[in-house]
Formats: C-alpha cells, sequence, structure tokens
C-alpha cells in the first residue's frame, strides 16, 4: 500500500512511516509544504497529516484525497484545527502520543471506515443527492459478428460507467482466438499481474462449487486484478483477462483447455455474483469457442454490437440468426439488445428494419417480435487517435474523458450520455443521476492541466 505521511522525517512522521514499513508497506514521510502534483503522483492510498508538523492546509488535503481516491487519518489533538475538520469531514483523529502503535495496529480497520465514508461522500457528489446504490448482480454480455464493431470498447466503457456510479463490476474477457483487449484499454501494463482464463485451466480445474461447510475460500487462487482509479473517480472494479499469448492453445490439448477455460469462466461469473458485482462479459465474436460460446450463454443480457454499414448488417444479421436458433423465440426477445454504434446520424428505425430483413431472409420466416435497439454515436477518427495516447492512461476510455472533465469531454459527451441512457434500462439508480453535462465539472481539479 502507498502512503504518504505529512510529518517530519525525526519525529511522529517517521516514527509512522517506520512502523508501517516494517509491515510491508510503501511509506513516505514529507515534511513541511509538498507541491500537489508531487504528492498526486505517488497515487497514495492513505495521505496521513500529522497536525504539528505539516505545512499542507485542510483544504488542500481534501482536494487531494478526492482526485486521487486516497484515505485519510489524521493525527492530531482534540480541540486542534486539524481534528476539527477531520470530525466536519468523519475522518478517523488518532491522538499523536499513541498515533504510530495505533495506526499499525488498526490501519485494516482504520482504512475501511474512511472508505466507507467517502463512498458515500464520492455518491452524493455523482448523484447530486444522498444515494445508496444498490442492484441485484447482473451478468451483462456484449459480442458481435466479427472484429472492428466496438464491443470490447463499448464493453470496457459500460464497465467504467456503472464503476463509476458505484455498482461494484467485474470484467471478464472471454475472447479466446485473439490476445483480448480489456487488459490493454484497462491499460493493465508492466508491474500488474494479470490473470487470464486460458492459463488458469492450463494449470488445473476450477475450484469445487459443491457448497457445504467448507466453502471455497483461503484456497481459491487469485484470478483477478483490481483496477486502478484515476484521478477524481472512486469505483470497485476488477478485471479477470481471457486469453493473453497464444502458447496455451498451441498444441493438441488447446479444445480441452478451451473447455475448462469456460468452467473458469462459470467459476468466476458464480463468484462474483456472489461478492455482490455485477459482471460485464466481452464475449468476442467465435462461436464455435466453448470460451465464447459460454460467455453468450451465460449473459442474461446480451448486447449484441452492430456497425451500421451494409457491411456489418448483413454479418450481423447471420450471427444473429444463429444465437436466435440457439436461445428461441421468447429468450431472444427478452435477453438480446441490439446496439448500433459508431452512428453518424442514421435513423433507427430504417436501420433495425433493413436488419430485421436480412435476419428473416435468413431464418425464413418473420420475427414475431420486435427486436430493441439502441444507438452510441460516432466518435471523431482523430479523437479517438487521440485518445489512444499511452499519456492519457485509463483516461483515454470515453466515459472517463466526459467524467473527469478530461481533454476531449465535450467530442466524447454524447457517447457517454447515449451508454448512460441505454444502461438505465437495468440500473434505474442512473436515470437519477444529474445528466453528465451537468455533473462533470464536479470532477475537474485547480492543479489539472
Amino acid at each position: 500500500m502507498n502512503i504518504v505521511i505529512l510529518g517530519n522525517l525525526s519525529g511522529i512522521g517517521g516514527e509512522i512511516a517506520n512502523q508501517l514499513a516494517r509491515l510491508g508497506h510503501e511509506a513516505y514521510a514529507m515534511p513541511g509544504v509538498v507541491a500537489v502534483e508531487i504528492l498526486a503522483g505517488l497515487r497514495p492510498q492513505l495521505i496521513i497529516p500529522v497536525a504539528v508538523e505539516t505545512g499542507m492546509t485542510t483544504e488542500t488535503v481534501g482536494r487531494l484525497a478526492a482526485e486521487t481516491g486516497a484515505a485519510v487519518v489524521v493525527v492530531a489533538s482534540p480541540g486542534n484545527a486539524w481534528a476539527t475538520w477531520a470530525e466536519h469531514r468523519r475522518y478517523p483523529v488518532v491522538p499523536p502520543e499513541q498515533a504510530a502503535g495505533e495506526i499499525a495496529a488498526r490501519l485494516s480497520e482504520l482504512m475501511a471506515q474512511v472508505q466507507a465514508t467517502e463512498q458515500v461522500r464520492y455518491l452524493q457528489t455523482v448523484y447530486g443527492a444522498p444515494v445508496v446504490v444498490t442492484s441485484q448482480p447482473r451478468v451483462l454480455g456484449f459480442g458481435g459478428p466479427k472484429g472492428g464493431t466496438g464491443k470490447s470498447t463499448v464493453a470496457a466503457n459500460a464497465a467504467v460507467l456503472l464503476a463509476a456510479r458505484g455498482v461494484s463490476v467485474h470484467i471478464i474477457d472471454a475472447e479466446s482466438d485473439t490476445r483480448g483487449n480489456q487488459p490493454d484499454l484497462f491499460r493493465l501494463g508492466e508491474g500488474i499481474p494479470i490473470y487470464s482464463l486460458i492459463e488458469l485451466a492450463g494449470l488445473h480445474s476450477p475450484p469445487s462449487r459443491t457448497g457445504g461447510v467448507f466453502e471455497p475460500g483461503a484456497h481459491v487462487p487469485t484470478f483477478w486484478t483490481q483496477v486502478p482509479a484515476p484521478r477524481g473517480i472512486r469505483w470497485n472494479l476488477r478485471l479477470t483477462a481471457g486469453l493473453l499469448t497464444l502458447d496455451p492453445l498451441m498444441g493438441e490439448r488447446s479444445f480441452s483447455i478451451l473447455a475448462r477455460a469456460a468452467d473458469w469462466l462459470d467459476f468466476a461469473i458464480e463468484r462474483a455474483a456472489g461478492e455482490g458485482y455485477t459482471v460485464v462479459l466481452d464475449t468476442g465474436n467465435n462461436l464455435m469457442s466453448p470460451l465464447s460460446l459460454r460467455a453468450i450463454n451465460r449473459s442474461q443480457i446480451l448486447y449484441i454490437v452492430l456497425e451500421p454499414e451494409d457491411t456489418g448488417l448483413i454479418a450481423g444479421a447471420s450471427w444473429l440468426a444463429h444465437v436466435y436458433r440457439m436461445a428461441g423465440p421468447d429468450a431472444f426477445s427478452s435477453k438480446v439488445r441490439i446496439v448500433f454504434n459508431k452512428v453518424r446520424g442514421e435513423s433507427g428505425s430504417e436501420l433495425i428494419g433493413r436488419l430485421r430483413e436480412h435476419v428473416e431472409a435468413i431464418l425464413g420466416h418473420r420475427l414475431p417480435r420486435a427486436m430493441p435497439v439502441h444507438m452510441l454515436p460516432y466518435l471523431d477518427l482523430d479523437i479517438a487517435r487521440a485518445q489512444t495516447s499511452l499519456r492519457l492512461g485509463l483516461e483515454h476510455l470515453a466515459v472517463l474523458q466526459t467524467m473527469t472533465g478530461g481533454r476531449y469531454a465535450e467530442e466524447t459527451r454524447g457517447f457517454t450520455n447515449a451508454l448512460q441512457s441505454m444502461l438505465s434500462e437495468l440500473f434505474p439508480v442512473l436515470a437519477a443521476a444529474p445528466s453528465v453535462r451537468e455533473a462533470s465539472p464536479r470532477f475537474r481539479f485547480p492543479w489539472r492541466r
């Protein structure tokens, strides 16, 4: 854990840093006034101001905590201005004479206390009023007939939007014939362990799901990575990859590994849902892969992402016809949603009419019910290219550009609002949120350039 102590190296701040370092944490004692950019660059998970030793102001520390998502524990005597501020903000206050020992002994408890308080405060900022985000865990799949329709990008942005609005989200990449995009979209690079369904399947079968007295617990191997939140955002978002390299599939065992990876997917979904997460699946497009097919089948709502051009409609119709035959008319009409991505002003009714004609021609009969459709606007190609800059980090995602008031906030706002409207069908709390146009300035910070 990265911990910044705003205090003297030779004083209370140094004692706290030494105690926490012995527990294996990265603890930095920083006296006087420190540039906010330096502190934010450390990406602290906990900030500990020592009232009698720091030159920082309460206002600056409050803004820093809001941007970085760090918890705050204040070391101050009763009646001190820092103690009064902390009590108003509902941060824990620890007396100076016992600070080092108490913080080290109660670190987990203090962190949980602050994080719960900050989550309530964050949600109040997001929604403009006190709100508790509760939702029954759901499994949302994003699939499509071919590469390039934007299904991985839409899945990533949907996961980010839900997480940034207070929903606990576990996104799982079920790509099985190409390297999955999700670890790259979420900028999970060097130094961050990434867990892959296919690599796990190559090692062993998933844990038993029989339940009973000896529930899977401490012996369950790690299968997900916590995604760090960008500045100004608080979330509980974690990710499991699908295929990272082709090595596990280069041999006679490839099909059995894919089948076992599908069992790992089942385990991951049930484990995440049991812990209260909404699961977002990037299902891929290979209906011949056991992993992708299992992801499609486990989706409670399947968003099929299509491009509005004629070639996209024809490819989408063939894929939809396969799904329709496997699901049947009732499940198809209640669980499948059509998402036209990269729309430049085409009429939704015209697009769905043409798609329906293609599907009915393939099936050889009329569809008995309407196909629900959503429209996501085209993001200008130059904007999309600019967003791929590694300097933007995770904030290159359209939703985060809008919500954090980033460089491309205006250009991405239409896409973000359309995606939020689409997800409001399943998460009514999103409809209670202010529009992104109203909410985004709350996420701006004076030192952001």
